[in-house]
């Protein structure tokens, strides 16, 4: 009997082929974090809006929204992702050197925050206190290493343990949300989302430096050319202001909305702006294990760019199709008024993860190539013309038109770079 081309071993050995591949290994691993942080993420906010006001509910997810701007625009993983791969010796210095310097940074960003707190609008006010304020700041910094260690896990080609992470942390803040809400119903929601972070930072920190860095240095030592300290440094430079718009546009812009809109119409809006850039996370994924490939084997870039480009959009279309039929009713679940007021948001927010994506991939190409200019460009057309438009347009009435502009904005970005992505996925390295 002839076996058919779709029974179980020919898909086992398929799959197995796949996962014997790095790029595709790494890039799963990455994946399965964000379907896992999603679906952790939508229980989250499924019993935050139950539990809690939803006047509370957008206070603390502005406040969540600052100080995972804070944190996350001084971050330096695409330095960790870019070079760990070609490091050995010094892999140990870069990871904390990057540490370091994120978490610095992190700090008086923190402080100049609180400082300006007169023009973030009414969803800000509390951090005048003391205590609020430095609580504020310790979070975003916690916040900065939490994330920084993702990528250490990423270029040490040891995403698989991302998701494990994040598991463990989305089920503690599941845990803590539904504890503190009686006790602490005005700030509950903050507190569960960063306590866990703190608690993590220790163990897998001892884990990355204590185990992995070592194997790593042990695996890799004497293997192809070593980056220097002014390459790394004119990376950092260039890197860090494409890095710097690529988090602004996801953070900073709904600090800004909260800016605008009172506290319960800003549930509304974090609620479907979240569960959207969960969806970016998958093409973001891709970009970030093409850049590690990319730097172990740059001669296979135009292969890698080529295969994560097909990768993309077999996982995406189907995802986004099934959010934009499915946003309506599922909605219902939150009550309060979450899906007339969210879900053609967040139908919209669905739709531009198409360009968004083929966006996250040049860049990713352009992180292997070292050409950090191009990204900084990229990144800050995109930022700056949401930003321009939401200043300029926003309707606290109609939501939906903020995901008009992002879906706008990165479509024409798209456009403008499909060229140049088309050339890398031909051109030899």
């Amino acid at each position: 009997m002839v076996e058919s081309p779709v029974s179980p071993p020919r898909r086992m050995a398929a799959l197995r082929g796949e996962l014997a591949n790095p790029l595709f290994r790494n890039a799963y691993a990455l994946m399965a974090n964000g379907g896992l942080t999603g679906l952790l993420g939508l229980g989250y906010w499924t019993l935050g809006a139950l539990v809690y006001k939803p006047e509370d509910v957008g206070r603390n997810w502005a406040e969540i929204q600052a100080i995972m701007f804070v944190g996350g625009v001084t971050m330096l993983n695409f330095l960790l992702i870019r070079f760990i791969p070609q490091t050995a010796r010094y892999t140990r210095m870069l990871v904390a050197g990057s540490y370091a310097l994120g978490g610095a940074l992190a700090a008086l960003l923190g402080l100049a925050f609180l400082l300006t707190l007169s023009i973030w609008g009414p969803s800000f006010q509390h951090l005048h206190a003391f205590w609020a304020g430095f609580w504020f700041v310790v979070f975003a910094v916690a916040w900065n290493l939490f994330n920084q260690q993702e990528g250490a896990f990423t270029g040490l080609r040891k995403a698989g343990w991302v998701p494990v992470v994040n598991a463990g942390f989305g089920l503690t803040k599941l845990v803590l949300l539904i504890a503190l809400a009686a006790s602490l119903p005005r700030d509950g929601v903050v507190l569960s989302w960063f306590i866990p972070v703190l608690v993590a930072l220790v163990p897998v920190n001892a884990f990355i430096f204590g185990r992995l860095i070592p194997r790593h240095r042990r695996e890799n030592e004497g293997r192809g050319d070593r980056p220097t300290f002014r390459e790394i440094a004119v990376y950092l430079g260039g890197g860090y202001v494409g890095g710097l718009f690529q988090y602004a546009a996801i953070s900073l812009i709904p600090v800004v909305v909260a800016a605008h809109i009172t506290p319960d119409v800003n549930a509304y809006f974090q609620m479907a702006w979240a569960l959207g850039m969960m969806l970016d996370l998958l093409a973001l994924t891709l970009s970030l294990s093409l850049t590690v490939e990319g730097a172990f084997e740059p001669a296979e870039l135009a292969a890698s760019a080529r295969a994560t480009l097909r990768r993309s959009y077999t996982l995406l279309v189907p995802i986004i199709v099934l959010v934009v039929v499915a946003a309506p009713f599922a909605l219902e679940i939150f009550g309060h008024g979450y899906a007339a007021k969210g879900a053609p948001l967040l139908q919209v927010l669905a739709l531009a993860t198409l360009p968004k994506a083929l966006i996250e991939l040049y860049v990713g190409v352009l992180r292997v190539q070292s050409r950090t200019r191009p990204i900084a460009l990229i990144q800050g057309v995109r930022f700056l013309g949401v930003l321009a438009l939401v200043l300029a347009l926003i309707d606290p009435a109609h939501l939906v038109t903020i995901g008009l502009m992002v879906l706008a904005v990165n479509t024409v970005v798209a456009i403008a770079v499909y060229p140049a992505l088309r050339r890398a996925t031909r051109e030899p390295a």
